[in-house]
Order: structure tokens, then sequence, then C-alpha cells
């Protein structure tokens, strides 16, 4: 008894205000916002990575192109990673919920476990195969050259990722929102202040970009660690292989795994995406990674809504307040659909003064500010997706997310996109078309399995109460 006393009086001294009851916008401003400002500041870590790079020579666009080519596996790396901190976070803030300490006394270590096993995979693939798989993206000559350079010095950035998603991952699930942000702005400071030392004063060029990268990230983990040894969390570092718990492991691979999946689908169909750009133009290529990096600015925000929503909803979810979960969601949605349309339209108004700054190259300018244009306004689809996938990850049912991106990449957008390029021959215009159509078919089906999902839930945990009750 005495136990469970302390137990409950340590959840209810580390519980975020508001998280149970009250207004849900202001608790929702409250944990996206610091997520929100760290996503800014990896912002800037990437237009200034792309600044520096582009500028070893502005005249060659094989440098930011080279980089492009590989961001599928890139991608899949960061797949990797996030599948660890939303598996992590879903269990961290589910468990919160219930008050379960036995859980989160386990989390770290077990956690660790699957960073390390990810971990020896990317080095495998990264330096055992990287000849292999640049080449099967379709880089040639110098494309091929910097795309292979930068890649088998990146390789040991993934590691460290892995190893921060998951202190990260708690964090988050705490709703210990603040010091996630300060680990991103000390990753971007670092980063902002290397890059040029390592590329141009150390003369290590796309290598040097890679080392920041990596040195960057070293800090931010450092950082994480502090957090929990200055005792911050609820959740322990013990550093004790005993605390690995199958159990757990199995808990957040249940969310992660499918998460993983869904970025590895997205991956996949980038790389069908590039290809197919690649086989239109190769400057339409270079466009369609600078643009990647700004349309960052429209995504983060609906990122930074959907992290906050994964502590929210999967903590209330784990309480049993099925109702407030709910309103969360419409929240949340609103939130973001607002946000979005109008940073889509401040890109759409500066596209033609942002991407210059880039290149010399007038085509690719064209490609961009073209490509901006077209599909800025349709990431309002995007967001509906994104958050949607959130959701079903805090309720710990992320296979309907899994579903849901299949079909939206590989059984719809990929299919348009081939049909739109090479049976009506639109070119350029049909990826952009292809991509808008899939977020347009998904988001209609979010939007109706989402809430049958919630009300179905909270029939069956109304039917185990009446059951439950004595006569």
């Amino acid at each position: 008894m005495a136990d469970s006393r302390q137990s409950n009086t340590a959840f209810s001294r580390k519980e975020t205000p508001g998280m149970f009851e009250g207004p849900i916008l202001k608790l929702l401003v409250r944990l996206s916002l610091p997520i929100f400002m760290g996503m800014i500041a990896n912002l800037v870590y990437n237009i200034t990575d792309t600044i520096w790079i582009s500028r070893i020579d502005l005249a060659d666009p094989s440098y930011v192109g080279g980089i492009g080519m590989i961001f599928p596996l890139l991608f899949f790396a960061m797949a990797l990673g996030h599948g660890i901190l939303v598996g992590v976070s879903s269990l961290v803030a589910r468990a919160i919920g219930r008050r379960d300490l036995e859980t989160l006394n386990r989390t770290v270590e077990s956690g660790l476990a699957i960073a390390v096993g990810f971990a020896i995979l990317i080095m495998i693939l990264g330096w055992g195969f990287g000849k292999q798989m640049v080449a099967f993206l379709g880089a040639t000559d110098d494309y091929s050259a910097h795309a292979l350079e930068y890649l088998y010095f990146i390789a040991p950035a993934a590691v460290l990722m892995f190893l921060l998603s998951v202190f990260n991952g708690i964090l988050q699930g705490e709703g210990l929102m603040k010091q996630v942000m300060q680990a991103m702005v000390i990753s971007t400071v670092a980063n902002v202040a290397l890059d040029p030392v390592f590329i141009f004063v150390l003369g290590l060029g796309i290598r040097g970009a890679a080392l920041a990268t990596c040195l960057s990230i070293a800090l931010s983990l450092i950082y994480v660690v502090s957090v929990f040894f200055r005792g911050k969390t609820l959740v322990k570092v013990e550093w004790r292989i005993r605390n690995i718990d199958l159990r757990v492991i199995r808990d957040i691979m249940a969310i992660g795994f499918p998460q993983i999946a869904s970025m590895v689908t997205m991956s996949f169909s980038f790389l069908i995406f590039n290809r197919v750009v690649v086989s239109i133009d190769q400057l339409a290529l270079t466009a369609f990674a600078l643009v990647g990096r700004f349309d960052q600015v429209v995504l983060i925000p609906i990122f930074a809504i959907g992290s906050a929503l994964l502590t929210m909803i999967g903590q209330n979810w784990g309480r049993g307040q099925i109702e407030r979960v709910s309103k969360i969601w419409k929240v949340g949605l609103l939130a973001a659909v607002i946000v979005v349309l109008c940073l889509a339209g401040v890109m759409i108004l500066l596209a033609p003064f942002i991407y210059p700054f880039f290149t010399e190259i007038d085509k690719v300018v064209w490609y961009a500010v073209l490509q901006t244009r077209i599909m800025e306004l349709a990431f309002v689809f995007a967001a509906v997706g994104i958050l949607a996938r959130s959701v079903f990850q805090a309720m710990g049912n992320p296979v309907p997310a899994l579903v849901i991106t299949v079909l939206r990449l590989l059984g719809i957008a990929v299919p348009a996109v081939y049909l739109f390029v090479y049976a009506f021959d639109w070119g350029i215009y049909g990826v952009y078309l292809g991509i808008i159509t899939g977020n347009t078919l998904a988001t209609v089906i979010s939007l109706i399995w989402l809430p049958y999902s919630i009300k179905k839930a909270s029939k069956k945990r109304t039917e185990h109460k009446v059951e439950a009750r004595p006569d």
C-alpha cells in the first residue's frame, strides 16, 4: 500500500499540468510550440547545410543533386530512428496514463537494445553496400561521386541518432517538450558553426558537411543524457542489462515497426519519384531536392502538432478518457489546417526570391518555383494523414496508419505518377499531380477511419466497464 501511494505521488508530481482536464488548445500550444521551435532549428540546420554545400561550386548542381539522390537512403535511416522515438514515446505516454511504473523503469535499456541492433544494420548497409545502392538510385558521374562520399561519412550520424531517439522518445512521452527543443537547438547551433569550418577551412568539402552533422548530433545526445542524470524525468536510467525486457521491446516495436514500415514505404516511393523526375530532366531532380528542404517550412507545424497529439492522446488514452481524446484530435486538426494554409501562401509568394539564392541555373529555379506553386497548398491533405498517424500510434493501434500510408503512396500516388508522366505525357506536371492525388484520397480515408476507430474503442471500454460492474 505504501509503495502504491509513493508511486502515485511520483506520478502526480511529474504529471504535465492540464494534461487530463482543462482547455485543449492551450495545452496543445504549450506542448507543440517547443517542438515547433526545435524543428525550426533543424530547418535552419538543413538550409545552412544546403547553403554551404551549394557554395562549394554554385555552377555545379551535382553537389546538392548528389545528396538529393541518396535522400531515400537517408530517409530510411531517419525512419528507423523515428520508429524508435514513436514506439518509445507511445509506450511511455500510455504507461504514465495507467501509472505503470514497472514498464517505465525498463524503457531506457530496452530501447537502447533496439537502437544498437538498428545501428549495426545501418553500418553494414552504408559501408558494405554503398556503391551498389547509389548505382541503384540512378546516380552517375559527379552525382554518384558526391553521393557516395557523403553517404560514407554520414553513416555514423545514424548510429548516434538512434541512441538519441530513445531518450527523446521518453522525454516526448512524458511531455518534456522543452528539453527536446533544447536538444534540437544544440544540434543546430553546433552544425551551423561547424559546417563552414569543416567544409572550407579544413577543406573537407562534402565530407566536412557529413562530419559536422555527426559531431552536432553527438553534442545533442550528451545534453539529453544529462537531463536524465539530473533527475528531471519520471523514467530512470539504471544502465542494467537485466532491465532489458522482451515485453517492453515488443511493445516498442509494435508501434515502431509500422511507423518504420510507413516511412520505408515513403522512402521507396520517393526513390521511384526521383527516378521518374531524373528521366524527365536531371535539373528537375536538383530542384526536387531543393524544394524538399523548404517544404519543411510548411510541414514542421504539422509534425510539431503531431508530436503533441502523440503525448496528449497517449496519456489520456491510457487514463481511459476517450471523449477527451476525440476532442484533442479535432482541435489539433483544425489548428494544423489553418497554420498550413497560411504558411503555404507565404512560400508561394516568396518562392521566386528564395531559390535563386541557392543556384545560378535559371531552369533549376524555374522548376523549383513551379513545384512550390503547384504542391504547397496540397500539404493541407498531408496534414490530415500525418495527424491521423500520430493519433493511431498514441492509441497503440498503428496498423491503420501503415495501411493508409501504403495505399496513399504505392497504391495511388506511384501508379498515378506513372500514368500521368508516361501515358498522358504530362512531364513534370504529372509527378506533382500524381503525388497530390495520393494525398487527397488518403485524406478522405483518414477522416472516415480514425473517428470510427475512436468510437469503436469507446464502445468496447464502456462494455467492459458494464461487465466488470458488480450485480
